[in-house]
């Protein structure tokens, strides 16, 4: 799957390919990924920008379930999802994100047991899309 990153996004993970000698943008995006998944601290947040026209990066189909399953849980797309996860990552706020890992291969059965609503909950509003990108902006 190919995905576009925004231009602050492909720079910063531009510089972080140089540094480690990568041949191309996708390797180093879907490195990012795997260690954003798997909760790896690369210490490469202070390598510089570089201004680069590559955009587009072709991710691995590995990264494709969980990206889809964080971005559709924030009604965002899986672009903006990667460009999310990656831009938090590389600025250090790892903590104010969770990836799902994996699905639970053996989920218990639940026991159905009747209780009268007391009253209705209602779901908490969460900011998505383009007003979460705007909150992170500040």
């Amino acid at each position: 799957m190919q995905v576009r990153l925004a231009p602050s996004v492909a720079a910063k993970v531009e510089g972080i390919r140089q540094s480690l000698e990568y041949l191309k943008l996708s390797d180093t995006v879907n490195l990012l990924l795997d260690a954003i998944r798997h909760k790896w601290d690369l210490k490469i947040s202070s390598l510089s920008q570089i201004e680069t026209n590559e955009t587009r990066v072709r991710l691995d189909k590995r990264h494709h379930d969980w990206l889809s399953q964080y971005s559709s849980q924030r009604g965002i797309n899986i672009a903006s999802a990667t460009n999310l996860l990656i831009s938090e990552y590389l600025a250090g706020n790892v903590s104010s994100f969770q990836t799902p890992l994996t699905k639970s291969v053996n989920q218990q059965p639940q026991i159905q047991t009747e209780i009268a609503p007391i009253e209705q909950i209602q779901p908490i509003e969460k900011p998505k899309g383009q007003a979460l990108m705007r909150s992170l902006k500040l």
